[in-house]
């Protein structure tokens, strides 16, 4: 708003001077004041001077309400002065022509270009109570049906100016908080972007990596064996770590593949999920599933409860987890929950900040969807994460079954 306004000030500008430089023009041909002629020119020039200055300066402690505000005070100022001075409040309008007291039209005209309704309207109000008033106050009296008329005809066109202002304001301010939206959009992409990287670090690190070299120890304790030395025990721990790194590697690539769910379904893709995630944080799971086929919301709901089995695992410490899917013709929910430590206040926001946002960018995706994230502690301790989605009419079957691992 605050660039629109310096960019209607110069349109505004620019106008009023077009429009002194054709009154003068006119007025100097066709239709001169009667009075003060040289004060009207001189008035008229020095208006023009000002415009020129708002049209080229950049005033940088100037609001847009005092861009908006300020040259209608300006133009109400000159243009009564200037009408007053020129005796341009006729008696007799049979034979009269007159250019400076139509310029009240121009005023809520103007006005609009800043996009402020109530300004808009303030000028458009100022306009017939200041015209009224000098035209009453000017000698002689003025013809009251030509005031009158004249006085309706500019309420009826700063009306028009007020819904005009409204309208396109509104316009602006939609494409406003489309551009913010899209900006607050591609940050959240961004970070998304650097949190599955981090993710996928983590993974490795953690998993694979750590057996990896653990191998690695083994391989140089064999080669430093003797020639007599026993080193059938190395030789089975080193077999052992890199079967248990190809295992990892495996459930780590499977986890992250991007087509796991259409290919596998979303109920055995889950499922595969938490029994691989209990093998790795040693509690027991319980799954139940209830599917009417693939949705469009398989890959979101799969994304989070990965979020939710990686949490579990390395921050809830839980003995038992029960994880519960059900996906009808019109609602899909996921309820997971743990008998792990909780999470302590403030535990979320604190994460969010130090760039750990996984679970808020689960929640921002479900509310996006037009769903709901609840995540609260579980009885008698632990945490229950729960999301509900709409879900549009799909053809599938049922399947309910039940799974426990240690």
């Amino acid at each position: 708003m605050r660039d629109h306004a310096w960019l209607a000030l110069r349109i505004q500008s620019a106008v009023r001077i077009g429009i002194t430089i054709a009154l003068f023009v006119m007025n100097m041909t066709v239709f001169p004041p009667r009075d003060h002629v040289a004060l009207v020119y001189t008035i008229m020039w020095c208006y023009a001077g000002v415009n020129l200055l708002l049209m080229t300066a950049r005033w940088a402690r100037m609001t847009p309400i005092g861009a908006a505000l300020g040259p209608v005070v300006l133009d109400l100022a000159v243009i009564t002065t200037v009408l007053m001075l020129s005796g341009g409040f006729p008696e007799d309008t049979s034979n009269y022509i007159t250019l400076f007291d139509d310029l009240y039209f121009l005023v809520p005209i103007l006005a609009a270009f800043q996009l402020y309704p109530y300004v808009t309207a303030f000028a458009g109000v100022v306009s017939v109570a200041i015209y009224i008033t000098a035209a009453v106050a000017a000698a002689p009296a003025p013809d009251w049906v030509y005031l009158i008329t004249h006085a309706a005809f500019i309420a009826m066109v700063s009306l028009c100016c007020v819904l005009f202002s409204d309208v396109q304001r509104s316009r602006v301010s939609t494409i406003a908080d489309l551009v913010r939206q899209r900006s607050v959009l591609l940050g959240r992409v961004i970070t998304l972007e650097e949190d599955e990287r981090r993710k996928i670090s983590e993974v490795l690190h953690d998993g694979a990596l750590q057996s990896v070299l653990a191998a690695k120890l083994d391989a140089e304790e064999i080669s430093e064996a003797g020639p007599r030395e026993d080193i059938s025990g190395c030789l089975a721990r080193l077999e052992g770590a890199l079967a248990d790194a190809a295992r990892q590697l495996r459930s780590s690539v499977t986890e992250l593949h991007p087509d796991q769910v259409e290919l596998a379904g979303l109920e055995r893709a889950t499922r595969s999920l938490f029994e691989e995630g209990a093998a790795r944080g040693g509690f027991e799971v319980e799954i139940s599933c209830r599917s009417t086929g693939p949705t469009p919301v398989d890959e979101l709901l799969y994304r989070a409860a990965s979020e939710f089995l990686s949490n579990i695992v390395k921050h809830a410490r839980a003995d038992r987890v029960v994880v519960r899917l059900d996906v009808t013709a019109e609602r899909a929910r996921l309820e997971v929950v743990d008998d792990g430590t909780g999470i302590p206040p403030g535990q979320l926001a604190a994460r969010a900040a130090e760039g750990h946002i996984g679970v808020s960018s689960q929640r921002v995706r479900v509310e996006g969807m037009g769903g709901r994230f609840t995540l609260k502690d579980a009885q008698p301790r632990g945490t229950a994460a729960i999301i509900e989605l709409p879900v549009p009419p799909t053809d599938g079957s049922q399947c309910r079954s039940g799974a426990g691992g240690r």
